[in-house]
């Protein structure tokens, strides 16, 4: 008994192989974010994988040092209102979305602040992910702004997709250093 194919479905089966995958990186969400994040990744940018629900204000420029060897960041003393102190690097994605850049900011050694700059097209995406993570965020009606309240402090973000990408941002801030503490 001889099995043999049919020439056209294998055909079939062929083209079928070759756009399905081109299909999903190019027309699914999904797809453009692993897609962007290899891209990325290729260009020699660093993950930065940050567990926000372990960031505390006992949290060192040394622990995080530790934790995230391969992301340089620049460090310069700077004072504001969020430290004296900010460090700066640019990163390929921070928990599996796309961003630019992530800045922390430290007072007498310990992390005050962390403000990760995302790719506003994946605004959606990144609050189902908190959403998932952390529950419903409260949000504030005069701002306009979505608040997780975690045990060391407080992420923050915009209630709207960005439409700009330079304010595109999520921001931890510690316990103590917001207004209601």
């Amino acid at each position: 008994m001889k099995l043999q194919l049919p020439r056209t479905y294998k055909l079939i089966l062929s083209l079928a192989l070759i756009a399905g995958p081109f299909t999903w990186l190019m027309f699914t969400e999904d797809g453009q974010r692993r897609s962007d994040l290899f891209i990325l990744h290729l260009l020699g940018k660093p993950s930065f994988n940050v567990a926000f629900d372990r960031l505390t204000p006992a949290v060192t420029e040394a622990d995080i040092a530790g934790q995230f060897p391969k992301v340089d960041f620049q460090c310069r003393d700077q004072a504001s209102r969020l430290g004296e102190r900010a460090c700066v690097a640019e990163i390929a994605s921070f928990n599996g979305v796309p961003s630019r850049s992530a800045t922390l900011f430290y007072r007498d050694g310990r992390l005050t602040a962390l403000q990760l700059d995302y790719r506003a097209r994946y605004y959606e995406a990144l609050v189902q992910g908190l959403d998932a993570g952390f529950g419903t965020p409260e949000r504030e009606a005069d701002s306009g702004v979505l608040i997780w309240r975690l045990d060391g402090g407080v992420l923050m973000m915009s209630a709207s997709r960005p439409e700009d990408e330079q304010d595109a941002a999520v921001m931890w801030l510690a316990s103590g250093t917001t207004r209601d503490g």
